[in-house]
């Protein structure tokens, strides 16, 4: 019942636009091919996320192997985005030059604009989860669309390794890594959106950097919907990837660990992923 109730949702927020795609992901990725699975699959299945455009940034894994049956089923669009190429960065804030801007700014005004109603942008080592369930995100899309937002601001909720060293075959990052920061750590305070492409003048890594006239920001509070930023990933996986820093002593790995949060376990029997 619960999963026909979550179809129902997305069919009545989709027949309601005349977009291809009702909610699409972008992101860039390099050498990710060992998350790409777990997070297509949550988004997709659980979500109702239709399609995912992805930039690959000079990888060197199998992503191209992990991603072959999504790209034949319609569900991905894969571009290539070396960093290599000058027309692949653009400037931001700040004078930042980034290809990741220039990857989020190709997507909404070249591939996304006129066939994806919104567009979530987000990485790989983040998940959407709306705590009241999918019918209350859907709701929230309806109403945003209602009352001209051209963005929707999600919080992070920050999380640690959860002590998982490695995952074994089988296990999901999202059934085993539980252990998070408070809502009060200085990360959560960061947050990442969900744009409209028509809105959107230019775009920001974690937000619209200006809207166009008559559209406007909407930020949703972190206990209806939140971006579950899986930064650690397992210890092996951060210490193979992240750079420490005076930063990450083990503090600031400690204030990972402060909150149990299983609010994303609600999903995982639903689709069975």
């Amino acid at each position: 019942m619960r999963s026909l109730l979550i179809v129902f949702c997305f069919l009545t927020f989709s027949c309601s636009s005349n977009h291809r795609y009702p909610l699409a992901i972008c992101a860039i990725f390099k050498d990710e091919a060992s998350w790409l699975k777990e997070w297509i699959t949550y988004h997709h299945k659980v979500l109702g996320v239709q399609h995912f455009y992805l930039y690959n940034n000079d990888s060197s894994d199998n992503y191209a192997e992990v991603l072959r049956s999504f790209i034949q089923q319609g569900i991905v669009e894969l571009i290539d985005w070396s960093s290599n190429d000058p027309s692949h960065h653009m400037v931001g804030h700040e004078n930042l030059i980034s290809a990741q801007l220039g990857a989020y700014n190709d997507c909404l005004k070249s591939r996304a604009l006129g066939k994806a109603k919104w567009v979530a942008m987000i990485d790989i080592d983040e998940y959407i989860v709306p705590a009241k369930g999918i019918k209350s995100f859907y709701g929230i899309l309806r109403k945003a669309e209602k009352r001209r937002k051209g963005t929707i601001r999600l919080f992070w909720r920050v999380f640690g390794t959860s002590d998982i060293e490695t995952l074994k075959p089988g296990e999901l990052l999202i059934e085993k890594l539980l252990w998070r920061s408070q809502d009060a750590h200085p990360w959560n305070r960061h947050v990442k959106s969900i744009h409209r492409p028509e809105a959107v003048a230019f775009c920001l890594v974690h937000e619209a950097g200006k809207l166009k006239e008559k559209f406007h920001r909407q930020t949703i509070p972190m206990d209806h919907v939140s971006i579950h930023h899986y930064w650690t990933r397992t210890a092996e996986a951060c210490r193979s990837k992240r750079r420490m820093s005076k930063e990450t002593n083990p503090e600031f790995f400690q204030a990972l660990h402060e909150l149990q949060d299983d609010t994303i376990l609600q999903y995982i029997p639903l689709k069975g992923l």
